[in-house]
């Protein structure tokens, strides 16, 4: 009885409430499905980067690493996955999202790569469907 009493007590003890940080993270997650053009379907390899931008700002906000992925792809990408932890509550409202695949694993390499068009979601956006729609030669 005492080993019991002394679980229920810790027990008890132990519950503690999410700190903000996690439901700002639930609330303002995007997620969705990453598919590919028919007439790109043999040409988009490698790793696919799902990249977030706030206004017009060229540095992005958040990015994501997927190793090759197989599309469809179902995505999630949240206040999380920022790339500095001091814009953490910069994602919020409307972002530009866009992706883009690279055979080499850098973000920045434009030759032979796939992407889609930047969009504009706003967060907390369920169900959102980008298309991998142009090849850079």
């Amino acid at each position: 009885m005492k080993y019991f009493l002394l679980f229920v007590g810790l027990f008890i003890f132990s519950c503690q409430p999410l700190p903000p940080e996690a439901k700002f993270i639930d609330q303002n997650k995007i997620t969705g499905q990453i598919i590919v053009d028919e007439k790109l379907k043999g040409k988009c390899k490698g790793d696919l980067f799902i990249i977030v931008r706030k206004g017009i700002s060229p540095q992005p906000l958040a990015v994501k690493k997927v190793k090759n992925p197989s599309y469809p792809y179902n995505f999630k990408i949240s206040p999380a996955d920022v790339i500095l932890e001091d814009m953490f509550k910069e994602f919020k409202d409307e972002v530009i999202l866009y992706v883009r695949t690279s055979q080499t694993g850098n973000p920045m390499e434009s030759s032979n790569s796939c992407e889609s068009e930047p969009i504009i979601v706003k967060t907390g956006s369920k169900n959102v469907l980008i298309k991998i729609n142009k090849y850079v030669e």
